[in-house]
């Protein structure tokens, strides 16, 4: 229903609004038509559309009362709160007070209008009501596109209809006006274009209005909206202590700075450092010119002159991983995506280090304590640097595998770009690539999914597990039919496992993304045993998989606890608006861009509930670095198997809540991996209340995160 909502929010007051301006201009005609036939004509027409408008009002309502019902009231409150009495008060004298007037008008009279029903005709009680009613449609129109409120203050919801009186003020004055000179018998009937000089003149004044008005927002906009050119990443004036007990940081916004001698910075938030690495490698981030295996070429950034290399390590390995710069100008990090290392090790420039620039290093040392698929990426300008190549894969063996795999395969889907057309690869391969197995051998298959928005999966031709979801194992994993659908959120992964049968066995993907571009290849993976081959078809999918009701439930604090230390909302919007100086589609979260998105506060060992909620038009895959979160519920309902995951997919008209354990101390970002809706502003930051800033961000430093 929200969806729906959502979809219609913006064309109902547009058609509300030209509605209003056609009645407006009929209304305004009215004691200057010249025969009462023509006059009842007109009335009728006024009538008419004035109910047609009011209806489609109506079903607005009726949709955010739905809406309320259906979804809740977190998705309805800015609205009701904001926009509805606005819509009442611009609609409602239409009802009470013009169309009662407007009839007073429609009697059976023939001839030329008498003087005395001109006067009835330019009643402020029939004029003004439409005009507030055109003008309410408009301010609807506006905060629906640049403002969807959230929760408003009394002060914001009675904003708006101060607004829409200051607008009605200028020309409720001049019809007034008119009105009395009227009934005192003065020749007020101008004709031709004196008339219209006229009503030019006063509409001429409104624009003047509200272009004035447009223009200080527009500057407003433009000036709040700009960076600074060097912060620490820390909303200080919007701390979010999510109605727990109250933190260092809480007491420091009180006026306690003695409470800094029990904090730690962020760079010194190293872990365990000091003993030997086991393995160590090098990573080289540069450009280099890609052939993919359709030959086309691609002008790449990528680490080792590779796309997506591999670091393959054992459980409990320390490893070294040493980061050069050789001509990346911007700079350049390495984020461990999904895996929870020390927080000075996590790779986002401006919050746990400085970027890396051209000629410069930096070492990432951390215990490989968690088994499993994950990937790592440039968290530098990351929505351009991620398209461009700077990727790899990063998995982590178990001690002892107590059932190995014969064949162990990894694809990271990736869109490429060539000029204008988009291109779906499995690292260089955007095509069908062959792999040769025997029959009987047990396959895993570890799937990355390092595109913007969630990619579906099929593999057809062999009953399969789906065996680890973002690097946790998955218990007593049921067999799935082939061709069962896998939607993977983006920077997702899942691991998927089975016997391989005598016929060929395929991992394929859909063309087409809703709400995307449309995808010209699809590129696949082939396990081949030299039999006759099965084609893919997503077409004759089975079912989708969905995790909650999947496998054995995770059982751990969160699923057992009946309270928890602190509960934060993050409820994802969209809205035109200013970013940094420059005109953008925004993707906000609680109605705010970063760095206006509030700071979560937590206290080492909180057991911590989020709750995301989805009012936007489009999903959003949801990560938070440094920690892996317990799903527990979906648009209020317990799952059936609560599962863990570093980034959850939240559709359109979604709810979840989510739980983690505050057990990684640091400061760490939480955002949309829609890369490019982090980029402007999406984005938001966990902060432990005994931790401090060492960096910072903005064009100075150079450290530019998203």
């Amino acid at each position: 229903m929200s969806v729906v909502l959502n979809g219609l929010s913006i064309v109902i007051p547009i058609m509300m609004s030209l509605l209003w301006v056609a009645t407006i201009f009929l209304v305004n005609s009215l004691p200057f038509t010249k025969r009462n036939r023509n006059l009842k004509i007109k009335s009728r027409i006024v009538y008419w559309t004035s109910i047609l408008s009011i209806s489609i009002g109506v079903l607005w309502l009726l949709l955010i009362v739905g809406t309320w019902i259906f979804n809740g009231w977190i998705f309805v409150e800015g609205i009701v709160k904001a926009i509805v009495p606005l819509v009442l008060l611009g609609n409602l004298p239409v009802l009470m007070l013009a169309l009662p007037q407007l009839r007073q008008l429609t009697g059976n009279h023939q001839g030329k209008l008498s003087v005395d029903t001109k006067i009835k005709a330019s009643n402020p009680k029939l004029i003004i009501p439409f005009l507030a009613a055109m003008l309410s449609s408009g301010l609807n129109f506006y905060l629906q596109l640049f403002a969807q409120p959230i929760d408003p203050s009394l002060l914001e919801a009675l904003s708006w209809p101060l607004i829409l009186l200051l607008l009605l003020f200028i020309p409720s004055f001049f019809i007034i006006r008119k009105y009395e000179r009227a009934k005192e018998g003065q020749d007020i009937w101008l004709t031709g274009w004196k008339r219209w000089i006229k009503s030019f003149s006063i509409i001429g004044m409104m624009i003047l209005l509200l272009i004035s008005i447009f223009v200080v927002n527009v500057q407003i906009g433009i000036n709040t909206s700009k960076l600074p050119p060097s912060s620490d990443m820390m909303n200080h004036d919007n701390l979010d202590e999510g109605g727990g007990s109250q933190t260092m940081q809480g007491n420091m916004m009180h006026h306690s700075p003695q409470i800094h001698n029990s904090m730690v910075e962020v760079k010194n938030l190293q872990g365990e450092t000091r003993a030997p690495a086991d393995k160590k490698f090098t990573l080289v981030a540069q450009q280099k010119t890609i052939v993919l295996q359709s030959g086309k070429k691609i002008n790449a950034w990528t680490y080792n002159g590779q796309i997506a290399p591999q670091l393959h390590v054992k459980e409990g390995e320390m490893i070294e991983i040493k980061l050069i710069n050789r001509d990346i100008t911007k700079g350049v990090t390495i984020h461990w995506h999904g895996y929870n290392v020390p927080n000075a090790m996590d790779g986002v420039p401006g919050m746990t280090q400085n970027v890396v620039k051209p000629g410069g290093t930096f070492i990432y040392k951390f215990r490989a304590n968690q088994i499993g698929t994950y990937w790592f990426h440039s968290h530098q300008q990351a929505a351009e640097q991620v398209k461009k190549g700077l990727f790899g894969s990063f998995i982590v063996e178990p001690k002892e595998e107590v059932h190995p795999y014969d064949v162990d395969a990894t694809v990271i889907n990736h869109r490429w770009r060539i000029g204008n057309k988009a291109i779906m690869a499995f690292g260089n391969d955007d095509q069908e690539q062959k792999k040769h197995v025997k029959p009987g051998q047990k396959i895993r298959v570890r799937v990355i999914n390092g595109d913007n928005l969630s990619r579906k999966y099929f593999l057809s031709g062999a009953d399969f597990q789906v065996t680890s979801i973002d690097g946790i194992p998955i218990k007593k994993p049921e067999r799935l039919p082939s061709h069962t659908s896998l939607q993977i959120a983006a920077g997702g992964r899942y691991d998927l496992t089975f016997i391989m049968p005598k016929h060929p066995v395929q991992l394929g993907m859909s063309k087409f993304q809703d709400g995307d571009e449309p995808i010209t290849n699809t590129p696949s993976l082939l396990f081949d045993t030299g039999f006759k081959q099965v084609k893919s078809d997503s077409k004759s999918e089975k079912k989708i998989f969905d995790p909650a009701e999947y496998g054995t439930s995770v059982q751990n604090k969160l699923t057992k606890t009946q309270k928890f230390d602190r509960e934060f909302y993050m409820i994802m919007g969209n809205r035109m608006g200013f970013y940094d100086g420059k005109l953008n589609y925004l993707w906000t979260i609680n109605g705010e861009v970063y760095p206006k998105t509030p700071t979560f506060v937590v206290k080492q060992g909180d057991l911590v509930k989020v709750t995301f909620v989805n009012r936007s038009l489009t999903e959003h895959p949801m990560h938070l670095h440094g920690h892996h979160m317990t799903v527990l519920k979906k648009n209020g309902q317990k799952v059936r198997t609560p599962w863990q995951t570093d980034t959850l997919n939240v559709q359109m008209g979604e709810t979840y809540e989510v739980a983690f354990i505050a057990d990684n101390p640091g400061m760490w970002m939480d955002h949309c991996h829609n890369l490019d809706h982090a980029a402007v502003g999406m984005t938001l930051h966990l902060m432990y209340d005994n931790v401090m800033p060492s960096f910072e961000v903005g064009t100075k430093s150079g450290n530019i995160p998203d």
